[in-house]
């Protein structure tokens, strides 16, 4: 009885323990929920791994400096339902992305809306992403103060 007793508590803690950790992983609390930022830059590479894929952007800014921007999204399979796979995104590829920037400053992101040079729009729909955009724009779209813009486009 002591051994039941002792396995059902046991597996009990390591339940508690594992449960902690997988909501923790989820927190939007890095982000910047109250200034969007959109991102001009060409692609260094597309990550298509677990647990999300990444764009890494080369962006410059006004004064020529390049930094090098991840930009973070959904995890393959839920991104290969809607059409993505892992060489979406060429490298050398302009895009202009809108997203959730890191509140300290780290050139990382979280992204709403990805449009290409040629202007066509990138499918995040059925993403968490998507849905933070239509919020956003909804709410805040149209206040300029509330828009942080980062790189230039191309010729």
């Amino acid at each position: 009885m002591k051994n039941r007793a002792l396995v059902a508590l046991t597996l009990s803690f390591w339940l508690l323990i594992a449960a902690g950790s997988m909501s923790a992983h989820h927190s939007n609390a890095v982000f910047d929920h109250e200034h969007m930022t959109i991102l001009t830059g060409t692609v260094v590479r597309h990550d298509f791994i677990n647990p999300h894929d990444q764009i890494h952007l080369n962006v410059e800014d006004d004064k020529g400096n390049l930094t090098e921007w991840i930009v973070t999204g959904g995890p393959p399979a839920e991104m290969r339902r809607i059409g993505w796979h892992s060489k979406m995104f060429k490298p050398g590829e302009q895009l202009t992305v809108s997203g959730l920037a890191y509140r300290d400053g780290r050139p990382i992101m979280i992204r709403m809306k990805i449009v290409r040079a040629n202007g066509e729009e990138v499918s995040t729909a059925g993403t968490a992403g998507a849905g933070f955009y239509a919020e956003f724009m909804e709410k805040d779209g149209k206040d300029p103060s509330r828009i942080r813009v980062v790189g230039k486009k191309k010729p």
